[in-house]
């Protein structure tokens, strides 16, 4: 039996992290593979109470989803995170943490995340506090996987491949 690991995808908002974590648990789901996907807009909206954008309230969040999506993984399940996490120090945190970590960069342009973008994140008050625009984006330097946008069926096969290779789990 495999070991479970964490699939951090990162990217601008709205580089198609949410789309490519889908893809990638839909082909799961169908061989019957544990995984689940802890979104970080859907874990942020159920968290009470609702974490802030500051840069202490991000460290507290990506923090906490990190030590999440690591406890889950280390139950055995294939945790998909789609998660900006902006700063490469949350992902290699929780790469420390996981049994097994694969990062994907969605290397999405700005101007297409800024073009798809149905929310207005990019064109309101708000992008001060953006990723990529107000806030620096660290892209991954080293990352497993680059996609180029959500839908690169090319980043999914190398994803659930690196996920079949994955060292089986360890007796205890």
């Amino acid at each position: 039996m495999n070991s479970g690991l964490v699939v951090w995808v990162t990217g601008l908002p709205r580089a198609g992290k949410s789309t490519l974590a889908g893809a990638v648990h839909a082909r799961l789901v169908a061989r019957g593979s544990p995984s689940l996907i802890l979104d970080g807009d859907e874990v942020r909206k159920a968290l009470s109470p609702s974490p802030g954008y500051d840069r202490a309230s991000r460290d507290d969040f990506y923090t906490t989803l990190g030590r999440l999506a690591a406890l889950i993984a280390r139950q055995g399940f294939i945790v998909l995170v789609p998660a900006t996490a902006h700063r490469r120090v949350y992902r290699d945190t929780t790469r420390d943490l996981a049994p097994a970590f694969i990062e994907v960069h969605v290397a999405t342009p700005l101007a297409d995340c800024v073009h798809r973008d149905p929310a207005g994140l990019y064109a309101s008050g708000a992008h001060a506090a953006l990723p990529g625009v107000g806030v620096e984006y660290e892209a991954p330097l080293r990352p497993e996987v680059v996609a180029r946008g959500g839908h690169d069926s090319t980043a999914v096969d190398a994803i659930v491949e690196l996920i079949d290779r994955r060292p089986p789990a360890r007796s205890r």
